[in-house]
């Protein structure tokens, strides 16, 4: 019997941050109304949400599977870190930040690359962190289907560059920022775990699948959604990065 493929949304957004649902609601939406098996709820600069979900679904005996994760802010672009149990602080080196990850033992996939429309890694940042044996082995995956307008814009360049480059495993994720359009892009990959999908990243065997958002899809949220991210979510923000600093130089050994 051939082995079961997986879908996982390894990019969604949560009120933890400038989101609109709680990490509770986002994993009981995709128990119940999705076939993913795997999620990773990825705020920008805070761990807060992927932590909680996680949590639940350990305590909870949930079929989907959590990993833990952040979107940091990169002084080179935004990076989705995977399997990390830290916070690690934005507006670092590309490179310093990559290696925050690996010292957690955890993985990075980069996001809505190259896209204009929002803080992306670009070619050239790209080219620099893989010519790195070090880093390279850490950056697992490229964001090939973001379905927002900003994940849209670049992706032919991005198809072309992965193809006679890069060579990175595709990855899907929904950026949802609402449950209502969590899996919208997803990963497939060989079996159902969390562990499953790190291993199918690592062999380049994954698939990505999904749609792009049509203009209703970005303006049913719009309105709420702005407000979070840009009134909400920066209150929380900045005092939540000085804390990560100040404690950083306070104890080295807490650095990330």
């Amino acid at each position: 019997m051939s082995e079961r493929t997986g879908k996982a949304d390894i990019h969604i957004h949560s009120a933890a941050d400038d989101g609109l649902n709680t990490p509770a609601e986002i994993l009981d939406y995709a128990e119940h109304h999705t076939d993913l098996d795997v999620i990773a709820i990825t705020d920008h600069d805070t761990i807060e949400g992927g932590l909680e979900a996680a949590e639940l679904a350990a305590r909870g005996g949930y079929r989907v599977q959590v990993i833990p994760g952040i979107e940091v802010s990169s002084r080179r672009g935004h990076v989705l870190a995977l399997g990390v149990s830290r916070p690690i602080r934005m507006l670092q080196s590309l490179a310093d930040t990559i290696a925050a990850v690996q010292e957690q033992g955890g993985f990075v996939v980069i996001p809505h690359p190259l896209s204009w429309l929002t803080f992306s890694v670009g070619e050239r940042a790209l080219d620099q962190v893989l010519a790195d044996p070090q880093l390279a082995t850490c950056v697992l995956g490229l964001e090939m289907l973001n379905p927002s307008f900003a994940g849209r814009v670049a992706v032919e360049r991005v198809r072309h560059l992965n193809q006679t480059r890069w060579r990175l495993s595709e990855t899907g994720g929904s950026d949802s920022h609402s449950v209502s359009l969590i899996g919208s892009a997803y990963t497939s990959f060989s079996g159902q775990t969390a562990d499953d999908l790190r291993r199918a990243l690592a062999a380049g065997t994954t698939q990505v699948g999904g749609r792009f958002w049509s203009v209703s899809d970005h303006t049913s949220i719009a309105r709420q959604q702005f407000w979070r991210a840009m009134v909400t979510a920066p209150r929380q923000r900045f005092p939540r990065a000085l804390r990560l600093f100040l404690r950083e130089h306070r104890d080295p050994e807490s650095s990330s």
